[in-house]
C-alpha cells in the first residue's frame, strides 16, 4: 500500500535520536508519526485524480518535510486564508475517505490539519516556529512539517552504545564495510535501497559513536570498524 511505503520512506530517511535515562534509553524521533500519517492520508483522500499524471509528491529535506498533491481546496479557496480550525471536512473523494476512516486511518469527521498542527505541537522540543505550514493554489495543495529541534543525533550523549542498540540499517553498513572497506556510500546506498544522505548520516553516527573510523587524512583511506 502507497501509505505504508510512504511512512516507511519517512522512517529509513530521518533521524531517531536518544536521551540516556537512568534505565536505558528514551528515542526521540524527528517528526512525530500521527501528523505525517495524517498529511499522507489528507493529500490521498483531496488529491484530484482527474489530473493525468498528477501524483502525491514526498519530499525530505534537512529541516522538514513535505507533501503536495494536484488539486487545490475542493471549494476554490487558498488554505494559507483561512484559520484551519474553522477549515469544513468537505471531501473531493467522500469514498477513499470513508475508506481510510473504516481503516483507522482518520477520523469521519474534523479537520485533519488541526490533528497535525496538535500532533506535532506534542513533539518534544517543539516550538511556535516549528508550526506546520499549509498553502495552496487552484490546482496543489502543500503541507510542510518541521524537523524537531530537540532531536539529539546519535551518539550525542554519554552511555553505552554497542552494537546491540544500533538500528538495523547500521549494522548492515557494518557489515558491508567489513566484508569490502573500500566500498563507497553510493554503493552503500544502492545495496541498502536508501539515499547518500541517509548513508552519511549513518556513518556520521557511527564515527561520533566510535564503532567506526576512516584511516587517512580528509575523506581518503579505507573504512575500518573499531574493536
Amino acid at each position: 500500500m502507497l501509505l505504508r511505503e510512504a511512512m516507511n520512506f519517512v522512517k529509513s530517511n530521518t533521524k531517531r535520536g536518544w536521551e540516556k535515562l537512568p534505565d536505558g534509553r528514551k528515542n526521540k524521533p524527528e517528526y512525530a508519526e500521527r501528523p505525517v500519517l495524517e498529511a499522507m492520508v489528507n493529500h490521498f483522500i483531496h488529491r484530484d485524480y482527474t489530473v493525468m499524471g498528477g501524483e502525491v509528491h514526498l519530499d525530505i529535506y534537512d529541516d522538514r518535510l513535505t507533501v503536495t498533491s494536484p488539486g487545490g481546496m475542493y471549494n476554490g479557496m487558498l488554505i494559507q486564508d483561512l484559520d484551519i480550525a474553522d477549515v469544513s471536512s468537505e471531501r473531493r473523494n467522500p469514498i477513499l475517505a470513508n475508506v481510510m476512516a473504516q481503516l483507522d486511518y482518520m477520523e469521519k469527521r474534523g479537520s485533519g490539519l488541526t490533528r497535525i498542527c496538535n500532533e506535532t505541537k506534542a513533539l518534544e522540543g517543539y516550538k511556535d516556529e516549528l508550526k506546520p505550514v499549509f498553502k495552496s493554489t487552484p490546482t496543489q495543495f502543500l503541507t510542510i512539517i518541521f524537523a524537531s529541534s530537540d532531536t539529539p543525533n546519535v551518539g550525542d550523549h554519554d552511555g553505552d552504545m554497542s552494537e546491540t542498540k544500533l538500528t538495523e540499517r547500521q549494522q548492515k553498513i557494518l557489515t558491508l564495510i567489513k566484508e569490502s572497506p573500500t566500498i563507497t556510500g553510493k554503493q552503500m546506498s544502492e545495496t541498502l535501497s536508501v539515499s547518500q544522505r541517509t548513508i552519511e548520516r549513518d556513518l556520521s553516527a557511527l564515527q561520533k559513536l566510535g564503532v567506526l573510523k576512516r584511516e587517512g587524512k580528509d575523506n581518503d583511506g579505507l573504512w575500518v570498524k573499531s574493536e
